[in-house]
């Protein structure tokens, strides 16, 4: 099933079963603790208790360890590819909102660099993305992690 739909999907499906139950990993308004420790893992309680509805089903565990896996393997190769995809899809960020924050953290926008005083359009960090994405993806074709 998961080897059908796209990487966007796949993403979205990883963020929600990694940040099940964190409270950071909430909706805006709050919601339920879950069944979630804050290290991203399933609890046996998750397999007892009915499911909330905003989880993904038990069996794409596999799937789901394998993007887990590669998203690892893109933390210790290219920390901001990590960054993006984690701030995109496990927090819930818009690309308009993820522009504000790269504006602020990225060097070439402080005071000094060559973009100094220009703000990072949401367009460019949407380009960021679809290649972080794009590294993501070849992580799990290639079956390098």
């Amino acid at each position: 099933m998961i080897d059908e739909i796209g990487i966007k999907a796949k993403l979205t499906m990883w963020g929600r079963w990694v940040g099940r139950g964190n409270v950071a990993a909430s909706p805006v308004g709050g919601g339920s603790v879950g069944s979630c420790s804050p290290l991203g893992y399933k609890s046996a309680w998750s397999f007892i208790l009915p499911d909330s509805g905003n989880g993904v089903d038990i069996g794409c565990d596999d799937d789901m360890l394998d993007i887990e896996h590669a998203m690892t393997y893109l933390k210790a190769h290219d920390k901001f590819s990590y960054r993006l995809i984690k701030l995109k899809y496990r927090y819930g960020y818009s690309y308009q909102r993820l522009a504000q924050k790269l504006t602020k953290s990225m060097p070439e926008y402080k005071r000094g660099g060559t973009k100094a005083g220009m703000k990072m359009c949401h367009k460019h960090c949407k380009t960021l993305v679809d290649r972080a994405e794009g590294e993501v993806e070849q992580l799990l074709t290639e079956e390098i992690v």
